[in-house]
């Protein structure tokens, strides 16, 4: 491995894992820096003569690549919670496209618990290769489903028709309860 395959995976990888989950929040988890950290003071010591390029090629990568599994694992728990807030409990959903959304996006989403399944059963194997790659293809399902689903003008519609709609059944409700009232005591005087 060389230094320059090094910062190829920085730029491709690691830069868009960790500012999908600097976005988030903000700030960079400190576990990322640390890993960051700790792939360039490899590098230095190539370029101080301490170590070959390859050695400290190959350790760097590891420690980004260590980096980017931490990424990809913090954005599975960020969008679980995005997830949970807006699909879990909200029956407002089912008026998005003919109550088509609901269903396909719990599809959608059982197929990224099922690929980050796959990856930490290939991280329990020792499997490093398929553990990232499962990690990657988790990653790409989070930002299909996100771009897909988490589409603010059709989620604030459907809540909106679902307060109209509690609101129009509370004025039916009452007004059903009036007349039933009224019918009741009409029938208890004639009687």
């Amino acid at each position: 491995m060389t230094e320059n395959e090094v910062y190829e995976f920085y730029s491709l990888r690691v830069k868009v894992a960790y500012s999908e989950v600097e976005a988030r929040c903000n700030e960079l988890p400190v576990e990322l820096l640390f890993e960051i950290h700790s792939a360039f003071d490899h590098l230095k010591r190539y370029h101080l003569g301490e170590d070959t390029e390859e050695r400290a090629s190959e350790k760097a990568y590891s420690h980004l690549k260590r980096g980017v599994l931490d990424a990809y694992k913090l954005k599975l728990k960020y969008h679980n919670v995005d997830y949970k807030e807006l699909f879990i409990g909200n029956q407002d959903l089912k008026l998005i496209d003919s109550g088509k959304v609901l269903p396909d996006a719990l599809k959608m989403h059982s197929r990224i618990v099922k690929c980050a399944k796959e990856a930490r059963i290939g991280e329990g194997n020792n499997d490093n290769e398929v553990a990232f790659e499962k990690w990657y293809e988790t990653s790409v399902l989070i930002d299909e489903f996100e771009d897909k689903y988490f589409d603010s003008e059709k989620i604030v519609w459907a809540k909106n028709q679902g307060v109209f709609q509690f609101r129009a059944n509370f004025v039916v409700g009452i007004v059903t309860g009036v007349i039933a009232s009224a019918i009741f005591s009409l029938i208890m005087w004639l009687i």
